[in-house]
């Protein structure tokens, strides 16, 4: 066997749906559109990211929606050791196109100007669940107070409820410092720790949309495994991903980068 088919098999699994968790809510018509592409395509196309030692999915939680939608009994999980230090997490901030006097005529909506550096310590602390940065680049925690985890869980989905999400997107946080003019006003949220991801998954209390970006070294993308395969039983699906990878290599359709890389669909 090929010295990159066994690399990759050692760290691809088929594994129970079921026995799955996903640590983050989704987000509605992100859903109806990747349910409607792998039903299209008839395939997975990315592996989902699992801790093997949990079964908690750290990316694919769409895609792990889409299977139990559609009762599909097996996943193709790329398995990591989720406490290895090259693993990263951070999040994603939401941006919304509301601008702050719309934002503070919310019903139940506190807000407390402070200074950037002073509010990112205010969120990280969970003094407060966002801090909004306007166009302007003035600075506002929105509800402050003291907050438990959870309570701080339970406040951003209350928030985002209230805002228009057909204008809203999200930005990785190591984009913002490079902004120089904002063309929306940017929520700006804590961080969550890895022990916290895997408690909140595992008490099925998913995290807001989009609260982690986690940077896996690595990451098998593009293996297009066949819905029908995942439809067969675990060892069936397993030989047909090892023959389809066989496949794959010998005809030069996979290449492995060793630096970061921009791809473009």
């Amino acid at each position: 066997m090929n010295v990159l088919v066994e690399e990759m098999l050692k760290c691809l699994e088929i594994r129970e749906v079921k026995s799955l968790l996903s640590h983050e809510q989704v987000i509605s018509q992100n859903l109806k559109r990747l349910k409607e592409a792998m039903l299209n395509i008839g395939h997975l196309v990315d592996p989902l990211i699992v801790d093997g030692k949990t079964g908690v999915v750290l990316d694919g939680n769409h895609r792990l929606k889409v299977l139990e939608i559609i009762e599909c009994p097996h996943a193709t999980c790329q398995v990591v050791d989720y406490m290895k230090d090259e693993i990263k997490v951070g999040t994603w901030f939401p941006m919304v196109a509301s601008k702050p006097d719309q934002i503070f005529k919310l019903d139940s909506f506190k807000h407390e100007k402070v200074d950037y550096e002073v509010g990112r310590k205010a969120v990280n602390n969970l003094k407060a669940p966002f801090m909004l940065v306007s166009k302007e680049k003035e600075c506002h925690l929105l509800n402050p107070g003291n907050y438990k985890l959870m309570e701080m869980v339970e406040e951003q989905n209350y928030i985002l409820s209230l805002l228009d999400k057909n204008s809203m997107d999200y930005i990785p946080e190591e984009e913002v410092q490079k902004l120089t003019n904002l063309s929306k006003s940017i929520l700006i949220r804590r961080s969550y720790t890895k022990e916290e991801i895997i408690k909140t998954a595992q008490a099925h209390t998913p995290l807001p949309p989009k609260s982690t970006r986690h940077l896996i070294p690595g990451r098998i993308i593009r293996l297009n495994m066949k819905l029908g395969w995942l439809n067969r039983s675990k060892e069936e699906a397993q030989t047909e991903l090892s023959r389809m990878l066989d496949s794959r290599v010998y005809g030069g359709n996979v290449r492995k980068y060793y630096e970061p890389v921009i791809v473009i669909y």
